[in-house]
């Protein structure tokens, strides 16, 4: 990079899931400064504290502060989620990485306000998923619409004032999020199905989004103030079905309608039941709302080809043989221009289709 106009010096904040691996990435390029920013307290849900994990998710989480201190990371922790709190952990820092979950969404607008009182030249949300669109039949906003809120915030209020942004669209992480969650229960070979099964998702495997932040954080003045998206592969839930089933139908399928799928999660979610974002995950799909380019937006894999994209059906194979991914982290991305060819015809030659 031009010294002039480096981003060298990155915070990531956010230690687990996401987080983690940003850091981890990002780390393995030995030529970045590195940040971590951690809360001091403990952030999970009154229903995780109640099932007893809360003293392993403590253990384990000061275990990954000192694998990032071998590791050469900077470690710094903040109490409150304030935007002072932020702009003290930003300090002398270019480029932000929130990977929060969705249950601190909202606090990236402090970490918004924080960014701009401490300098930061360059923002990325806590995306990494499938971008935010009203459902008419919900009575009430979705759990993303927090997601829209962010967006809106960086655009309207801290581009004005100087602060880049890149929003990241990636679809479903299969080996990220419990397939489960969708109805796919690769344990018994199972599957349930809300609706038909026939609109198209997009997917891209956990090490894929990792490769593609670690790529796009190395490669600011292309990226800035843009929306990338990025799909290792699309499918339908009835072909993932065929797959987690090993093809077979009948009494392993389970089929519910959607009427009864929405009635469902209406009920759960009055009562703030976890299974209620299940449901609601499964209705996305069934709505159209899990393709990233679904208004027919041009995809951005061509900008990122040191990316070996893994297909939906293989990561699914993946999950049930228990087999870890072949990851490689590129320390020194090929720079191109922001108008190189976007991926416009699906998902490229390669994944355009996926037949089972």
């Amino acid at each position: 990079m031009d010294p002039s106009c480096a981003f060298d010096r990155v915070a990531v904040v956010g230690t687990g899931g996401y987080g983690w691996h940003f850091l981890c990435a990002l780390l393995a390029t030995k030529r970045l400064h590195v940040r971590a920013v951690t809360s001091t307290t403990d952030t999970q849900s009154s229903l995780i504290k109640q099932s007893g994990l809360v003293k392993q998710k403590h253990t384990d989480k000061q275990k990954r502060i000192a694998k990032l201190r071998e590791l050469g990371a900077e470690i710094v922790e903040y109490d409150d989620p304030t935007s002072e709190a932020f702009a003290a952990a930003f300090s002398d820092i270019h480029t932000v990485v929130s990977a929060v979950g969705l249950s601190g969404v909202t606090s990236q607008i402090a970490m918004i306000d924080g960014a701009l009182a401490a300098g930061v030249r360059w923002f990325i949300p806590s995306e990494y998923g499938v971008a935010h669109y009203a459902s008419t039949w919900m009575p009430f906003p979705s759990p993303l619409a927090p997601k829209t809120d962010v967006d809106r915030y960086l655009r309207d209020h801290a581009m004005p004032r100087g602060l880049a942004h890149t929003v990241i669209y990636t679809g479903m992480a299969l080996d990220y999020l419990d397939p489960a969650s969708i109805g796919l229960k690769l344990a018994s070979r199972s599957a349930t199905l809300v609706g038909r099964g026939g609109t198209p998702v997009s997917f891209t495997p956990a090490h894929n989004v990792v490769q593609l932040v670690c790529d796009i954080v190395q490669r600011p003045h292309e990226m800035m103030n843009r929306t990338i998206r990025f799909a290792s592969s699309t499918a339908k839930m009835r072909e993932l079905i065929k797959v987690a089933t090993n093809g077979e139908h009948g009494e392993r399928v389970k089929i519910v309608c959607v009427d009864e799928a929405k009635a469902k999660f209406c009920e759960l979610a009055k009562h703030q039941d976890p299974r209620a974002f299940q449901i609601y995950s499964r209705l996305l799909i069934e709505e159209g709302l899990g393709q990233i380019n679904r208004m027919n937006e041009p995809l951005d894999n061509a900008m990122f080809p040191d990316i070996d994209a893994e297909p939906v059906g293989r990561t699914l194979e993946r999950l049930m043989e228990h087999s870890e991914p072949n990851v490689q982290i590129n320390p020194t991305p090929a720079h191109r221009t922001a108008s190189a060819k976007s991926v416009t015809d699906g998902l490229g030659r390669r994944f355009r289709d996926f037949n089972m």
